[in-house]
């Protein structure tokens, strides 16, 4: 059966990289060098703990300030991001004409642990008439922590795989027990279903329907039962 587990994951488990970017849209009027969707100073949306996050800021420069000419900007870096997330840029050199727009694109899953509030900044660089000038923005982003169900085995120790994971229609499940009855829990610990399983040690669930989180599926004979989680993409 061990052998069965480990082909079933070789055959399920399909590994895609793929570098995100962010659409620029110019959504907000510079009153001095430079602004920001969201402002700056002000909360990006929440992110979860082992949830898929992906936020985007619109950075646009004036074309002068203070009688000085902004002949472009550059986005030097973004720190303060929590473990699990990073960011890109469009124009991707991180360079911003002077009078045009940009975006800063933040995505990735928190990690365990990185539940709190961080202050996120962008560091940037003038290129102006008079030389380059310093500036930032910041904002605040909060990662929430999990709560509730974890993943383990109750029993007598039985063994499940899932996969694909990340998944988006279909999961498949292979245990080393005949299972009764698998239900799908959110990642606060809420029932979302329940299905009925033939006595089976394998089968699969529909989860198209959910939204993209963290979720548990509890395995369960009557006896052993196992957790495991996976992220809904």
């Amino acid at each position: 059966m061990k052998k069965a587990l480990l082909l079933f994951v070789s055959v399920m488990s399909v590994t895609i990289g793929l570098r995100a970017q962010c659409t620029i849209q110019q959504s907000c009027t510079p009153s001095g060098g430079y602004c920001s969707t969201p402002a700056a100073n002000s909360s990006l949306p929440n992110a979860n703990e082992l949830t898929p996050y992906n936020s985007v800021i619109q950075i646009t420069l004036a074309s002068s300030w203070a009688g000085n000419t902004i002949n472009s900007g550059t986005l030097t870096s973004v720190t303060g991001l929590p473990a699990g997330l990073s960011y890109s840029s469009n124009p991707t050199n991180g360079v911003i004409s002077g009078g045009g727009s940009g975006c800063i694109l933040i995505t990735g899953t928190p990690a365990t642990g990185s539940a709190g509030t961080y202050t996120i900044t962008a560091n940037m660089s003038l290129n102006t008439m008079f030389g380059l000038i310093p500036g930032t923005l910041k904002w605040t982003l909060t990662v929430l922590g999990t709560t509730g169900i974890t993943e383990g085995t109750t029993g007598n120790n039985g063994t499940a795989i899932i996969a694909p994971n990340p998944v988006k229609n279909k999961i498949n499940i292979m245990a080393d027990f005949y299972f009764t009855q698998v239900t799908l829990f959110d990642a606060q610990g809420k029932e979302i279903t329940i299905q009925k399983m033939s006595d089976t040690d394998n089968g699969s669930i529909d989860v198209s329907h959910i939204s993209q989180g963290l979720y548990f599926l509890h395995i369960s004979d009557g006896t052993n039962s196992v957790v495991r989680k996976f992220i809904k993409d």
